[in-house]
């Protein structure tokens, strides 16, 4: 009986350690697909312009806490890197929350930028011709008065 007993003991034990890796497996792998879905995000914001420099410096604080949490999965410290993974996934979410929500505001910044760059654009070649047809007219009517000022020469041949 004590034999029977301490054998379903280890085998409870076991399924504990069984159970508790593959949940912490789970949550790591949770973390790793968080973090690179933040990455695609900040990616996409990136690429529309948008200023990521605090996104990611915090995808790597992210990126660290689950490096960690992988060398504690690795070394058998199933506790340890379940709570690294754990503190990974909110930052990994948050990121991809603010990537998401800087896109947008990148593109129509943007698109303000072209806009006001073409309206001035426009306005300056208006002043611009507008001043130089002034200073022409300027010019041609002080030429006009000198030449009417000059006396005429008759030369007999």
């Amino acid at each position: 009986m004590f034999v029977f007993l301490a054998l379903c003991s280890c085998l409870y034990g076991e399924h504990y350690v069984f159970a508790q890796t593959d949940q912490t497996a789970s949550t790591l792998q949770a973390a790793n697909t968080a973090i690179d879905g933040a990455f695609n995000a900040v990616l996409a914001a990136e690429k529309a312009g948008a200023n990521v420099t605090g996104l990611l410096a915090q995808l790597n604080v992210a990126e660290g806490d689950l490096a960690q949490a992988e060398n504690s999965y690795r070394t058998g410290d199933f506790n340890i890197a379940a709570i690294q993974a754990g503190s990974a996934l909110p930052i990994a979410q948050e990121v991809t929350t603010a990537a998401q929500n800087a896109k947008p505001t990148a593109i129509v910044s943007g698109k303000n930028a072209f806009w006001s760059t073409i309206a001035f654009t426009v306005i300056g070649a208006l002043i611009f011709l507008s001043v130089l047809f002034l200073v022409w007219g300027w010019l041609k009517r002080s030429y006009v008065k000198s030449l009417s000022d000059t006396k005429p020469e008759v030369k007999n041949q």
